[in-house]
């Protein structure tokens, strides 16, 4: 008994040391803060090291521990700028290129994208500090109900998500074809509160647990688990058992430039290298031939370069997916009213079957947004983006191709980065023909230099794949193009800028028409919104006060 008392003695005397490293000081919160961000950062670095994710908000989570608000601001916003500092360095070689910019001036602009990046961490953890001061809502709830709601709704540029990064981790990724890559980011979001909350239990024993949210909690991790291991091996042996169709892929790997580019010595608008390779592709069995988004092909405005395609096409009894700009003149004065991004689809016989125009646009890139009423404002900004800004005009809806018995949905660049929208286009072209469907991504991501920032793109894109459960062909204009199944296992990548043409036979199947996520694509992401409005309206706004009355 003496000794059981000595040893209480001990643990007592020893709990405000315990304390004293839950509670850093000032300085050791910034380094937490920032190790935090760059935690984050090294999976959309490098997507081999998907499991830092899993851990990287903790850092962060000790930093803001019953700190201010004040403080969680300033600890989420070095977060924030660790993060995308590190992981859009990129940003620096898109001014560089796009502006021809000094390094200095392009380095000044970059972090002021940064900071303002940086904003959506900053007030995602004011939000979640502040409720959770006045809530009694479990953090395992409120952690990825904030997280998931900060990461899909706040304006960004160039849209991210946590579980993009986790487009090698197959297991972690299966369960997306039920609530799209939000339910993966509040599965990423749970985890890190599960690891600090069992971090500080560790450490101060008078911190109180609640046996059953740790239950649930872990639990949920279980099962998002353990349903993709099984996902990802049945959807091994599914494929296995599929057609599959010969796709063709152009990489011109054309350079960048804020002016016209010459045409090549031995070619012309009528016959471009994308043709010459295109020839070489059917000849090896090439049933559909991808080319990416890349330059200005004079295919919808000049009538001998569109005969001279579909006459080409009709020769090599193939089938043609391509990207141009498509304008709309006065018939009088010639000037252009209207110009879309377009993708045309020319089949085996050369007629143009159908063509979809881009609907998510690049801001800045093809429109300026919320200046079009302002035109001494709209002047400047258009000023200051200069050559690289080349306005293109809003598709009206979206379109698919039909290729025998397979829906090819077109999506253009940008697009391939919005999972609601994609899962949209998906369930349109199905509920309109009902056969199997696969995405095509048509992109050029040239004035992002040789950085990373092309592998992250289409290891973003693998994502759509996955949430609707269809194989995935996506062309980069200099590369790496790759080609994933529906379980997100990519079964080819091309070099990275390296012109060249590549064949790859798709596994496809008439039956598979999308996931629950391709017909309910808003429902997740809207059952979030809901509930984390209900907890603010009920427990933050003075209708608590009149509750407790």
């Amino acid at each position: 008994m003496k000794a059981y008392q000595g040893l209480l003695s001990k643990q007592a005397s020893f709990l405000p040391l315990l304390k004293s490293h839950l509670s850093p000081s000032f300085w050791q919160q910034v380094l937490l803060s920032l190790l935090s961000g760059g935690l984050m950062a090294i999976p959309h670095l490098n997507p081999e090291l998907y499991y830092f994710a899993w851990v990287a908000f903790v850092p962060l989570l000790i930093a803001i521990d019953q700190s201010s608000l004040k403080k969680s601001y300033c600890f989420g916003l070095l977060f924030g700028l660790a993060f995308f500092a590190s992981g859009t360095y990129w940003i620096v070689d898109f001014i560089m290129l796009s502006k021809a910019y000094g390094r200095a001036l392009s380095m000044v602009l970059a972090l002021v994208f940064w900071l303002y990046c940086a904003q959506l961490t900053a007030f995602l953890m004011v939000v979640f500090n502040g409720i959770k001061q006045r809530a009694p809502v479990h953090e395992f709830i409120l952690f990825p109900l904030v997280v998931v709601t900060f990461f899909s709704a706040f304006p960004m540029l160039f849209s991210v998500q946590l579980g993009e990064s986790q487009s090698r981790f197959l297991s972690g990724i299966q369960a997306t074809e039920f609530v799209g890559v939000y339910g993966l980011d509040a599965m990423i979001a749970l985890s890190n509160i599960i690891l600090f909350r069992a971090l500080f239990l560790s450490l101060d024993a008078s911190r109180k647990r609640s046996n059953w949210s740790w239950l649930l909690g872990v639990l949920s991790l279980f099962l998002w688990f353990v349903y993709g291991m099984f996902s990802t091996w049945n959807w091994e042996h599914k494929v296995q058992g599929w057609e599959t169709i010969r796709i063709g892929l152009v990489q011109p790997n054309e350079p960048p430039s804020l002016e016209k580019l010459p045409i090549y010595p031995g070619y012309s608008r009528a016959y471009p290298p994308e043709m010459a390779m295109t020839e070489r592709l059917a000849s090896v069995g090439a049933q559909l031939v991808v080319w990416p988004e890349a330059r200005y092909k004079a295919y919808f405005d000049e009538p001998k370069v569109s005969a001279a395609y579909g006459d080409a096409i009709a020769a090599l009894n193939t089938n043609l997916l391509f990207q141009d700009i498509e304008r709309t003149r006065d018939p009088y004065r010639g000037t252009i009213n209207q110009q879309y991004n377009t993708a045309g689809m020319l089949n085996s016989e050369g007629l143009l079957i159908g063509s979809y125009q881009k609907m998510k646009r690049v801001a800045f890139g093809e429109y300026v947004p919320l200046v079009n009423g302002i035109p001494v404002l709209k002047a400047w900004v258009e000023g200051f983006f200069g050559k690289f800004l080349n306005e293109m005009d809003k598709g009206g809806s979206r379109q698919f191709f039909e290729l025998d018995e397979l829906n090819v949905i077109p999506l253009i660049c940008y697009e391939t980065m919005f999972s609601q929208f994609v899962a949209e286009s998906v369930g349109d072209a199905i509920s309109k023909r009902r056969v199997g469907g696969i995405l095509v991504g048509l992109s050029s991501n040239g004035w992002f230099g040789t950085t990373v920032q092309p592998y992250q793109h289409v290891s973003y894109s693998v994502l759509r794949a996955v949430e609707n459960r269809l194989p995935l062909v996506h062309a980069l204009n200099n590369g790496p193009s790759v080609v994933a199944l529906p379980n997100g296992r990519i079964i080819f990548m091309s070099d990275y800028h390296q012109a060249g043409g590549y064949l790859v036979d798709v596994p496809y199947s008439k039956e598979s028409k999308g996931s629950f996520f391709s017909r309910h694509p808003h429902l997740f992401i809207n059952t979030v919104y809901g509930l984390l409005a209900l907890i603010i309206l009920v427990f933050v706004t003075p209708v608590r006060r009149l509750l407790v009355r």
